[in-house]
């Protein structure tokens, strides 16, 4: 059975991520600082890590479709850091096109962003919802 289109999408960011230097993506194995996590459990023994958070879709007409991810990541520091971080993500995908390449992806815009205050750790926090126009 073929996974789903959001899954493919995340793998896809996830790979994107990993090629501009901005999280560690391995498939296997355990997970590294500054890796990616898919599944949505948040480790509590890495200070830096990014969580992709599949959204359902939205049909847009028979053809199209709205997919949503949420990008959550973490990192040492003030919540500059963690929104520099946020930036560096914006100017590789907000507003652009056929990014990534994967389900015929031809826009992608960021919906929302949320800083978070830093943890007791010191490890401050963004949240991005990014949409992503594309086919069924």
């Amino acid at each position: 059975m073929a996974d789903a289109p959001e899954v493919v999408l995340n793998r896809a960011l996830a790979q994107l991520l990993h090629d501009h230097d901005l999280a560690v993506y391995k498939t296997t194995g355990a997970i590294p600082e500054r890796g990616i996590r898919l599944d949505g459990v948040m480790p509590t023994t890495i200070d830096e890590f990014t969580l992709l958070t599949p959204l359902r879709p939205v049909a847009d007409g028979r053809a199209n479709m709205t997919y949503r991810t949420q990008v959550y990541t973490r990192r040492l520091g003030s919540p500059l850091v963690a929104r520099t971080w946020a930036a560096d993500l914006r100017s590789i995908l907000d507003q652009t096109e056929y990014t990534p390449r994967a389900l015929g992806i031809s826009w992608t815009w960021e919906f929302s962003s949320m800083d978070f205050d830093p943890d007791s750790q010191g490890r401050s926090a963004v949240a991005c919802t990014y949409h992503f126009s594309g086919r069924r």
